[in-house]
């Protein structure tokens, strides 16, 4: 009885860690989505957003600000649905990547040891961001996605 529950706790079968991933490709996806949608539809959001990537030295901010938040609404609700998961989750990497480098690790203190530096950084939220998308490019939509619906279907 108790050998069987340990070998249970320490199984790695791939079926039962598709439900977490599949929770936080949702999750992120919405996210992305709602934070594009906002950047793009609120002014007083489409106003930050473009001081943001003016301040940030981003060339072309006027085209960029709504770029990137197209891309975040757009590829957020594909990355929701599970639709070109490996693409949307590889460009939300890229625009997490950006906004780590020219943003988010301003708020880190500086003069700081490294150990203290790296928890500073993931206190941040880019790169968890990241992090996900990473486990999404790799694993992909699943089989609870568009993804997986048309590779059943059609191939």
């Amino acid at each position: 009885m108790y050998g069987y529950d340990f070998k249970r706790l320490l199984n790695t079968s791939m079926a039962s860690s598709d439900y977490p991933l599949v929770i936080s490709r949702v999750a992120i996806g919405v996210f992305f989505f709602a934070t594009g949608y906002n950047k793009l539809f609120v002014p007083d959001n489409q106003h930050l957003m473009l001081e943001t990537i003016t301040s940030a030295g981003i060339p072309f901010p006027e085209v960029m600000a709504v770029f990137v938040s197209f891309c975040e609404c757009a590829l957020g609700l594909s990355l929701a649905a599970g639709l070109l998961t490996r693409i949307s989750a590889a460009v939300l990497f890229i625009i997490s990547l950006v906004a780590l480098i020219t943003v988010g690790v301003n708020y880190i203190p500086e003069g700081i040891n490294f150990l203290t530096w790296y928890s500073w950084l993931l206190y941040l939220p880019e790169p968890l961001y990241m992090l996900i998308c990473l486990m999404l490019m790799v694993r992909g939509g699943l089989g609870y996605s568009v993804d997986g619906w048309l590779l059943k279907r059609f191939f």
